[in-house]
């Protein structure tokens, strides 16, 4: 939360700690992995989006690790990977035939999805970026790469909040969350009552 309150503070010459370096290097080799392994993966509804989202956090990284923006990098990291734990807490729960557990997470899942990536990426993190920063540091080329980059994952962020809320919508309607919103086929739900 310090790094929160006082991320220009300092700015260009910002030390990073082991834990921060790490977190960033984890980071970033996952999407790497993520970029790669999604061609051998199955192909899904939003895989171009799933692409662009991948090449665009890549970029998003490399260009503030460059710029020493490591600060305002990981503030965008933390607020993405925390509504991303539930989801997969929620597919875990789902591939494992606990149905009550999975709604329940889901549930979590979309209230902090929607206060993350809807509220405090766009209404903090962006304004900051894009309105604040500039009255207070010098404008760089690398500023417009960085704000157009966010504010590409914030135009991601509403495509998928829409299909999280179709999901929620049709799983209240029939009393449990069902598939999987990136199927492209019904091979998901085959699948999984198999299992």
């Amino acid at each position: 939360f310090i790094i929160a309150l006082n991320y220009r503070k300092g700015y260009p010459f910002q030390s990073i700690t082991n834990d921060t370096w790490w977190y960033y290097m984890f980071s970033l080799a996952f999407y790497w992995s993520l970029c790669v392994s999604q061609f051998f993966d199955n192909k899904r509804k939003d895989f171009w989006q799933m692409f662009v989202h991948h090449i665009a956090t890549i970029v998003l990284m490399s260009f503030s690790w460059i710029c020493n923006l490591i600060r305002i990098g990981t503030l965008v990291l933390v607020t993405h990977d925390c509504a991303d734990i539930f989801l997969e807490a929620a597919k875990m729960t789902k591939y494992s035939g606990y149905q009550k557990i999975c709604d329940a997470i889901f549930a979590i899942f979309t209230v902090l999805w929607i206060v993350t990536r809807l509220g405090v990426f766009p209404f903090w993190i962006i304004h900051n970026t894009s309105i604040v920063t500039p009255t207070l540091l010098p404008v760089f080329p690398a500023y417009y790469i960085f704000n157009s980059l966010l504010l590409l994952l914030l135009t991601l962020h509403v495509v998928w909040t829409y299909l999280i809320l179709k999901i929620a919508y049709k799983a209240l309607m029939a009393g449990q969350m069902e598939g999987d919103i990136r199927s492209s086929s019904s091979n998901y739900s085959d699948s999984s009552k198999s299992q």
